[in-house]
């Protein structure tokens, strides 16, 4: 039987699948999809597909990558569809006599480090004093573990400061020369990835790879990932993002102190390298100047709307005291560049000291070497036009940014030109029902058509959108720019909240618009109403299931978040989610689609936008039997041209423009 006969199989009635799952209905697009993936993985190609949501899509996938005789990546966009796949997925296909070997994969961060850890248990010094009350839990953990994931340890809080003396960073690893090599949990699972035919990883730890085989010159010696034939991306629409952030560099007055920190900590123990010693603590002291220098430099900006200055517009991000981010145009820096040359001359120094010395040291002399080059990167004359050079000001602490204007190029010649299948898919691809402003953006087609042999499919859900959804479209609403926008938000959900008894996410493009409405509205709801910020993600989607609530949230709600079910009734969307101009990497691609003679609104602009909203608007129906309402409190959905392409890019249902017609919808909805 052909292999794309013994896979089709499988997924017909009557095949394995069915006999596995008892209430298994066979989908014709997850056929039509599978044959894709299995074409492409075969015949060497690239394919892109937008499977929509229940399309099967992760089986769709699996099943030729498990079959088709080549090592595979799977990469997903987050650690948590890591986790699915290796919890359920992968189960699946064991269950269908699928024998291929799977392996799953983190970055280091995410292992324990026995060796550190060993090291701090010796003398425990907590980054934050409440920390010490879980050191029992994890040493209790760390006696036990058979992976060292810190994801095991459930309670642990995401942003455990003192993780990062119990993990090893690849600066801070000495391999093989370590003494607990044999059994380090990083390099277990780097074996197991090595004899697997599909290897899980998350987009950030694929993109890091291949920025570190990139900058290595071709050695795969300092790849994290054995070699591979193949890649498949899952949840593609994050990949520009991703890949933007790996192939540029970032400096920051964070990584200055930990270099010094570090450096005196391993010295310590050396009272022979004392002038070494007194330079990490002169880095240590003064190596922040320069980034104080530089934020001098920030330009001044006047208060907005609400009281608070921020240096740039945007899509949910904080307020201005919590995170700013600012362009670097050429020689803004300039004020700062002795400061710059200072830091550089103490880094040089720092580094030379440790050079022939022991494996630690000579580690800490490669992070000095590193650091001096990024450097160099923001020099008063550095003039690189690839590059956007930003700065962001973040929990204390300055952030210089230089990152790839477009990654179009950079996935050609780094990705495309070294293996041949590549394929990417998700539920959030298509912009007016075709893929091209998305092969375009990652490099797969230019204006002339494809640069490569491409297959590319959008499969709509199998959902009954028609039937169980409907786009809510107020006939009046003020511009969003208007200082009456949040009155006129409170005032629309007054009316639609009681229609589906809450059971509503209201998602904000904005936290200033989500504070206000919030504010204006907290009091005087009936149902339970949740904050986003007021307590971790995972505990406000528990509460939020527990009973009927309405929770106010932003731009990490958008996305990844599945609420099947009655307890989501409806979403509502303030605004449409146009990244501000203002940001930088914005903004230098706008001007980058200016400088080429393109329009840069209706062709990065508009599709960008159009994909953030569909993102929001998926939040509502994940089964076949959920229904609901999704709102778009914004006016230009219907008084501008564009709206079209923004309704047309969200799946086909009834467009509804009164309260009376969503209650109406409704009533037909529960009784159905």
């Amino acid at each position: 039987m052909p292999e794309d006969d013994s896979l089709r199989a499988l997924l017909e009635p009557g095949g394995a699948l069915s006999r596995v799952l008892p209430n298994y209905e066979p989908r014709l697009v997850q056929l039509q999809m599978m044959q894709v993936v299995a074409g492409a993985l075969k015949n060497s190609r690239a394919a892109v597909v937008e499977a929509g949501t229940g399309t099967g899509k992760t089986l769709a996938y699996l099943l030729p990558a498990a079959k088709s005789g080549l090592k595979v990546i799977v990469s997903t966009a987050t650690k948590n569809l890591q986790e699915q796949l290796a919890e359920k997925d992968v189960p699946l296909l064991k269950s269908l006599g699928v024998d291929a070997k799977f392996a799953f994969l983190k970055g280091r961060q995410n292992y324990l480090c026995l060796l550190r850890y060993e090291q701090f248990e010796r003398n425990p010094t907590f980054a934050v004093r409440d920390e010490a009350a879980l050191f029992e839990g994890i040493a209790d953990w760390a006696k036990t573990t058979q992976t060292g994931d810190r994801s095991e340890l459930t309670e642990l809080p995401d942003n455990l400061a003192s993780w990062r003396d119990l993990s090893a960073s690849a600066d801070q690893c000495l391999g093989q020369k370590c003494a607990h090599y044999d059994n380090c949990f990083v390099f277990r699972m780097r074996r197991l990835a090595g004899d697997a035919d599909v290897i899980v990883v998350n987009h950030h730890l694929f993109f890091a790879d291949l920025a570190l085989r990139s900058s290595s010159a071709g050695d795969t010696g300092a790849a994290v990932l054995p070699r591979y034939d193949a890649v498949i991306f899952d949840e593609a629409h994050a990949v520009e993002e991703v890949a933007t952030e790996h192939f540029g560099a970032q400096l920051s007055s964070f990584r200055v102190s930990e270099i010094g920190r570090d450096a005196i900590k391993a010295l310590q123990t050396r009272p022979q390298l004392l002038a070494a010693r007194d330079l990490a603590a002169r880095l240590l002291r003064d190596g922040g100047d320069f980034f104080t220098a530089a934020l001098a430099t920030a330009p001044e900006t006047r208060p907005q709307r609400g009281g608070r200055a921020r240096l740039s517009g945007d899509f949910a991000r904080p307020r201005a005291d919590e995170n700013a981010r600012w362009a670097l145009s050429p020689g803004a820096l300039q004020p700062a560049e002795p400061q710059r040359l200072e830091l550089a001359e103490m880094v040089r120094a720092l580094g030379a000291a440790l050079s022939d010395q022991d494996e630690e040291l000579q580690l800490l002399e490669r992070r000095c070497t590193a650091l001096n080059a990024d450097l160099g990167l923001f020099s008063a004359s550095q003039q690189d036009a690839r590059l956007v050079h930003w700065a962001e000001a973040r929990a204390g602490h300055l952030f210089l940014h230089a990152s790839p204007i477009d990654v179009a190029s950079i996935l050609q010649d780094k990705l495309y030109e070294k293996i041949g299948p590549v394929v990417f898919t998700s539920a959030t691809l298509a912009v007016g029902g075709g893929l091209d402003y998305f092969e375009k953006r990652i490099g797969l087609k230019d204006d002339s058509g494809s640069l490569y042999p491409l297959d590319d499919r959008v499969l709509a859900s199998p959902f009954d959108y028609e039937t169980h959804a409907a786009l809510y479209l107020p006939e009046a609403m003020p511009d969003p720019q208007d200082a009456s926008f949040p009155e006129a938000v409170a005032g629309e959900l007054r009316k639609l909240l009681p229609i589906t008894g809450g059971r509503a996410f209201v998602l904000f493009t904005s936290l200033r618009n989500m504070r206000a409405v919030h504010a204006l509205l907290e009091d005087e709801l009936p149902w339970q109403v949740l904050l986003q910020g007021e307590q971790p993600k995972q505990q406000l989607l528990k509460r939020f299931r527990e009973k009927p609530s309405v929770l106010f949230a932003s731009q990490s709600f958008w996305e990844g978040v599945d609420v099947p079910g009655d307890a989501l009734s409806m979403v509502v969307i303030d605004k449409l989610p146009f990244a501000s101009p203002s940001e930088p990497l914005v903004a230098a691609r706008i001007d980058r689609l200016r400088a080429q003679g393109e329009d840069a609104f209706y062709g990065y602009q508009v599709p960008q936008a159009a994909l953030a909203l569909k993102q929001g608007f998926g939040r509502l129906i994940r089964s076949a039997t959920d229904r609901g309402l999704v709102a778009v409190l914004d006016a230009r959905m219907t008084r501008k041209g564009y709206g079209r392409l923004f309704v047309e890019t969200l799946p086909r249902c009834p467009v509804l423009r009164t309260p009376e017609e969503a209650r109406a919808f409704w009533t037909r909805a529960e009784a159905r």
